[in-house]
Parts: structure tokens; sequence; C-alpha cells
């Protein structure tokens, strides 16, 4: 395998004052059958704005026997590598995502160039599962409250270890989470991601250049072109889980369902709001408060769905009363 040499990119970058407008478009070659003799492709796993993950068999490890060798590849769309510098999406995403350690963020492995493409790519566990987008938006299946509530939870510590390893995702969306065969929540896709530590933005992208990010949970810094903080984190943060937790986009809904909605669910109503201000020094979002309420909310659907056990079972013993006497 060939190891990613990051200064050959520094080194053929333009000079800043290239106008960046501009883009050449260049003839890329195509992603081969087989990735560098060791990684075969076998079917498209998923495709986004800005790069494609492919399921693969990592010929290397099965050949030595191990059952494990299925993994996940990352690398950019046709339409990532037309913009400028589009290369530095995926070292950026290797370069934040390798500040994390949590046990619901997808890890990325290594960071490789195929020799054929001389393109760079990704190598991921394999995670299998459905996106939280297609499951919030299924016209056949709704998520359980219960599930709902699991996820919001899991998804706020997810971006509170970001934070505090200094991470700004920037892109947070329900396309960019996975719900998994096992029920556990999963975020990813840090391309666009950059650090509070300026030092490690070596290779973060220009916002003004590259519009990867989703405008019905984008700030509107971000979507005016400028990069992305801890408040505009909490802006799509505070979106996504209100569209998790209260089935609806806040400012895709209804005036009359703000009124049939439970004391609980104002209450999350309210402590959501707070971080949607579209002044970013004005957003708040209490997370103490929140992941309470998420507790209470779940402690509740656990024992509504104990109620109907213990009523089946006093009637069994009601019914076999009256057939003793």
């Amino acid at each position: 395998m060939s190891e990613m040499n990051i200064d050959q990119f520094l080194e053929a970058a333009p000079p800043c004052e290239a106008d960046e407008s501009i883009v050449e478009k260049r003839k890329i070659k195509p992603i081969p059958k087989i990735i560098n003799d060791r990684y075969k492709i076998k079917r498209v796993l998923g495709v986004g704005g800005m790069g494609v993950v492919y399921q693969v068999d990592d010929l290397l490890l099965k050949s030595i026997g191990l059952e494990q060798s299925e993994m996940a590849i990352k690398v950019l769309s046709s339409e990532a590598t037309t913009f400028h510098d589009a290369e530095l999406l995926l070292v950026n995403e290797y370069q934040q995502a390798n500040e994390l350690h949590h046990p619901n963020i997808v890890p990325i492995q290594h960071l490789a160039l195929c020799n054929d493409s001389q393109q760079p790519f990704l190598i991921m566990p394999i995670i299998k599962g459905e996106l939280l987008s297609l499951l919030l938006d299924s016209p056949f299946e709704s998520i359980p409250t219960a599930a709902r509530l699991k996820y919001a939870f899991v998804l706020i510590n997810c971006v509170i270890h970001c934070h505090k390893r200094g991470v700004i995702h920037g892109d947070l969306k329900p396309s960019n989470i996975l719900i998994s065969d096992t029920n556990e929540l999963y975020l990813f896709d840090f391309s666009i991601s950059r650090n509070i530590n300026p030092q490690k933005n070596n290779f973060a992208i220009n916002f003004n250049q590259v519009h990867a990010w989703s405008s019905d949970y984008a700030a509107p810094e971000v979507q005016q072109g400028n990069a992305p903080t801890i408040k505009s984190d909490l802006y799509s943060l505070s979106i996504l889980l209100y569209k998790l937790l209260l089935d609806t986009h806040p400012y895709q809904q209804k005036e009359e369902t703000l009124d049939s909605r439970t004391k609980e669910q104002q209450k999350i109503h309210q402590l959501l709001r707070q971080a949607m201000s579209p002044i970013s020094a004005e957003r708040h979002l209490n997370f103490k408060a929140l992941n309470i309420l998420i507790k209470e909310n779940l402690k509740q659907q656990t024992t509504s769905k104990k109620i109907p056990m213990l009523q089946k079972v006093s009637s069994v013993f009601s019914r076999n009363k009256n057939v003793s006497t």
C-alpha cells in the first residue's frame, strides 16, 4: 500500500492569490475494482455531495483466514474532484477524526493513496445499517419514541466529545448519522470539520469555495460562506434533535402542532429553540437540562411498556380466581 505523503499536497498547492472562482477541470482516473492489489470493491454503500463510500474485501486479511475482512473505503466523488484542493477534504477528515476516541463516532483507520488514480482514500470499519435521514423520512415505518430518545442522548454525547477534543463537526445532519443493525447510533463524515486550534487546520477547506453543507441544518453564517464554529454546531445539532425528538423541522411545522404537544415536548421545544438564534453569540444549549429531560422521558417510556404486561398478568390472576371459586 502507498502511504499518503501530506507534503505533496502542500507543494502542489497554488499561491493564495490565485483566483479561486476559476477551477480548471481535471481528468481523474477512475478507482479500479481492486485498489492497490488489496481492496476489492464489492458495492456502493453511500454517495454524498463530496464522497463515495464502498464496501470492500481486504484481500490480505482474507488470505490469512481472518473473518473480519470486510472494510469500508471513502473516495472523493466526481463532483468533489473539480474543486480546488479537493484532495485535502480527505486529509482534513483523517486529521480531525483522529483527535476523537468515542465508541459512537466512526473511526478512520488509515489514509492511503490509490496507485492507479493517484487519489487519496480513507479506510474505515464497516458498520451495517441505515442512514438516520432515510429512517426519519420513511413512509413505511416510524422510529419508536424510546429509540428516538436513545439516539438523541448518544448524539449529544458525541458532539460534546468532539467539542471537548477541539473538533467542530461543521456538517451535523441526519445523512451523516448511521443507525446500525444493532440499533446503535454512529456519527461520521468529518470532511469539512475544523479544529478550535488554528494550527490543526492546515488542510481545512475554504468555505467560500466549497458549499458542502445542507441548508436545512447549516447555521446562517455557514451558509454565508463563513467557517463553522462551536456555535454553528449547536445550531445544527438543535435542529437535528428537534427533528429527531419532535418529528418535524422547526421551520417547517404548522402552528397547530405546537398546541397539541405534551408538557415534556414543550420543554424540549424551549430548550432547543435557545440554540437556533440567527445571531451566533446568542445561542445557548443547556446539555445538562436536555439530557435530564431525555432520561426522564425514556424512563416514562420504559414504565409505560411495563404497565400493559402488569395489567395482563393481573387479569389472568383474576380470571383464575373466578374459575376456582
